[in-house]
């Protein structure tokens, strides 16, 4: 099975060339299904959602997508605090925290972003105890397939972040992932290409952030995507950077399943 991992598109920022490369790069590599994992828009606003849903539908295959803090909308404040998914659901995905539960694999979507947190910048993201729960409720310590779980905001330390990000609930988060011996992590919002693994001796998490795919707004990498193969046992990781004309691959790791 081969997953694209898409992060923070960004739409009202991109660079129709890019858009057009990264569409070339997905039609040729085939992925079953690509897993986006928030940041659709700059500010919210309908005309950046209604591109972004555009560009989700031309894509070839399913699309698995979670919200991220920019896809709140960031001037029109009434519409932030009472109802801040709004344009979200209706151009991108209904459903905040999806769950897709294939022969193979085993999917679960969180929504990181809010409203408003309790601190200064309020692009710094959260996850629940309901939330928390929610992955107790769909991964099994036990299961046998391949279980990823995919949210916005990175709460695993990268020693080269080029940004700060605080998650509230991020440390218990972490050890519920750990409790439920989840194979894949995906994140994004640093604009950061990255990979750890994190766990003990029985079991390891692979934690997997990508770059921004067509963001003008570059963070010391070029726009970029991740692209996973699962095998029986092995996950196949290859890092995939825009050149002056195409996405290339970059970097490889392969790691064996929970390792």
């Amino acid at each position: 099975m081969k997953i694209a991992h898409l992060s923070d598109l960004h739409f009202g920022t991109e660079d129709i060339n890019i858009v057009r490369a990264l569409q070339d790069k997905l039609h040729e590599l085939n992925p079953d299904m690509i897993i986006i994992s928030g940041d659709f828009t700059q500010i919210g606003n309908t005309a950046e959602f209604k591109i972004a849903g555009e560009f989700i539908r031309n894509l070839s295959c399913e699309t698995i997508c979670v919200p991220g803090n920019h896809d709140v909308p960031a001037y029109e404040m009434i519409e932030r605090f009472f109802t801040p998914y709004k344009k979200y659901k209706k151009y991108i995905c209904d459903d905040l925290c999806p769950v897709y539960d294939y022969k193979d694999v085993l999917i679960l979507g969180l929504n990181s972003a809010r409203r408003a947190v309790p601190h200064w910048n309020w692009a710094n993201g959260a996850i629940s105890l309901k939330q928390r729960q929610k992955i107790c409720d769909v991964f099994d310590p036990e299961e046998s397939r391949w279980t990823i779980c995919t949210f916005h905001h990175p709460i695993h330390k990268v020693d080269d972040l080029p940004i700060d990000v605080t998650v509230f609930g991020g440390k218990p988060t972490l050890d519920t992932i750990k409790d439920r011996r989840i194979d894949l992590v995906l994140t994004g919002h640093v604009h950061h290409a990255s990979l750890i693994t994190r766990g003990d001796a029985d079991h390891q998490t692979v934690y997997l952030s990508a770059s921004t795919a067509l963001s003008s707004r570059l963070r010391g990498q070029e726009n970029g995507f991740n692209l996973i193969t699962l095998d029986n046992d092995t996950m196949k990781f290859d890092v995939l950077k825009k050149d002056e004309k195409n996405f290339v691959i970059t970097q490889s790791h392969e790691i064996n399943k929970g390792a």
